[in-house]
C-alpha cells in the first residue's frame, strides 16, 4: 500500500519545492534568509517545504534570485510608511511613560572600546592625585566625557585597578596597587608616587 502511494509524495514534493522556489524569486531583496527560513517555519502549512530542501540549496536559491530595483524594496517601504504613521501618534512603555526619540549623537559615547586609550588616561590622572580624585575632576583632567569615564571607572573597578571611597559628593576615585602596577606595565614613562 505505502510503495502505492510514493510517486504521490514524490510528486507533491517536487510541487511544493516549484511553488517554494517561485515565491523566493519574488520576494524582495531585503527579506534575508534568515527571515524566510523563519516564517516558513511558523506557517504549519508550509513548514514541510524546509525538509525538501538542503541548506545549501536555500542559500543558492536566496543568492540567485533577481535583486529587485528599488533599493527599500517594497516590504521595507511598507515598513517606513508605517512607522511614518506610528511617529504621528505618541508610543507608551509598559509603565505608561511616553517613549522620546532622543539621539545622543556623537557626544556621548557608551562603549568603552571607543575610547581605545581610556583606562591609561584615567590612570595616569590618579596617579598625578595621591589623595585621589572626584568624577568631574577625572572629566576635566582627562578630556572624556562623563559617560564615557563612568563607563572606564566601572571597568577599572570590576579588575581591582580603582578602589572609590565615599558617597555622593565626596566620592573619591583611588589608584590601587594592582593599578599602578598595571599602569607601568602599559606605560613605564608614567611617574608613580
Amino acid at each position: 500500500m505505502e510503495e502505492r502511494h510514493e510517486p504521490l509524495r514524490d510528486a507533491w514534493a517536487e510541487s511544493l519545492r516549484e511553488v517554494f522556489v517561485d515565491v523566493i524569486k519574488q520576494l524582495p531583496s531585503t527579506v534575508t534568509l534568515g527571515e524566510l527560513v523563519e516564517v516558513t517555519r511558523q506557517n504549519q502549512a508550509l513548514a514541510p517545504v524546509l525538509d525538501h530542501f538542503t541548506v545549501q540549496e536555500l542559500i543558492d536559491l536566496v543568492k540567485d534570485r533577481p535583486r529587485s530595483a528599488d533599493p527599500l524594496g517594497a516590504a521595507a517601504a511598507a515598513a517606513a510608511a508605517a512607522a511614518a504613521k506610528a511617529a504621528s501618534e505618541p508610543q507608551y512603555d509598559e509603565d505608561g511613560n511616553p517613549l522620546l526619540d532622543i539621539d545622543a549623537g556623537t557626544a556621548v559615547i557608551r562603549r568603552r572600546a571607543d575610547v581605545p586609550d581610556g583606562d591609561l588616561r584615567l590612570l595616569r590622572a590618579l596617579v598625578r592625585q595621591k589623595t585621589g580624585r572626584r568624577e568631574p575632576e577625572l572629566v576635566q583632567a582627562t578630556g572624556l566625557a562623563s559617560d564615557q569615564v563612568r563607563l572606564i571607572l566601572r571597568n577599572l573597578r570590576t579588575r581591582g585597578y580603582i578602589h572609590i571611597e565615599g558617597t555622593g559628593v565626596k566620592r573619591r576615585v583611588k589608584i590601587t596597587r594592582h593599578g599602578a602596577g598595571y599602569l607601568r606595565k602599559l606605560d613605564p614613562t608614567a611617574v608613580i608616587a
